[in-house]
């Protein structure tokens, strides 16, 4: 199910922890536009906000637009899902897991 670029920017900020404000500070893009984003209207942004923003909260525009990322259509069920497990690991676990990786790949 695809899901709305309201819902998308939503919950990027929400899991960046990003205030309306940062985001636009970060983007260039005016915090108004972004409020009107996220609002009951939920207008779309033009491509270059919307690259904009999507670059700040290191995502796609794909996946702020649709939810899908490029990324998703590369790989796996199972490599996707790794790499949900390690976003949700604090710093100190991400460290061990990356040389954990790194030397089962040497």
């Amino acid at each position: 199910m695809q899901t709305s670029f309201k819902e998308n920017l939503r919950k990027f900020l929400d899991y960046k922890d990003l205030t309306v404000k940062e985001l636009a500070f970060a983007s260039g893009v005016p915090k108004r536009s972004i409020e009107n984003y996220l609002n009951a209207r939920a207008s779309m942004p033009p491509a270059d906000y919307a690259c904009k923003i999507a670059k700040a909260l290191g995502t796609s525009v794909e996946f702020l637009v649709n939810g899908e990322s490029v990324e998703n259509q590369c790989f796996s069920k199972e490599a996707i899902q790794i790499a949900k497990i390690y976003q949700n690991l604090p710093k100190k676990d991400k460290d061990v897991v990356e040389r954990i990786a790194q030397a089962l790949s040497n």
